[in-house]
């Protein structure tokens, strides 16, 4: 997969809304006042966006075995 398509991929992940991220960190326990929730939001669409990446299926040229050689031992 070439860097460009990555780009759109990771640039086509619709961002972390308010609303959205208030949930989010309800249900994990934290209770923030919205002058906090609102300083995180700028992280939270980057850790949005690292997600998506991790997930995102690797190209075939990534796998180990295509990498393996065993005569490289001898």
């Amino acid at each position: 997969m070439s860097i460009e398509s990555r780009e759109q991929r990771t640039m086509s992940t619709p961002e972390i809304d308010k609303d959205e991220l208030e949930r989010i960190l309800k249900t994990s326990g934290h209770n923030l006042t919205p002058a906090q929730v609102e300083a995180i939001m700028p992280g939270a669409a980057i850790f949005r966006r690292m997600i998506e990446r991790v997930n995102a299926p690797l190209p075939r040229e990534a796998e180990p075995a295509l990498i393996f050689d065993v005569e490289q031992g001898r």
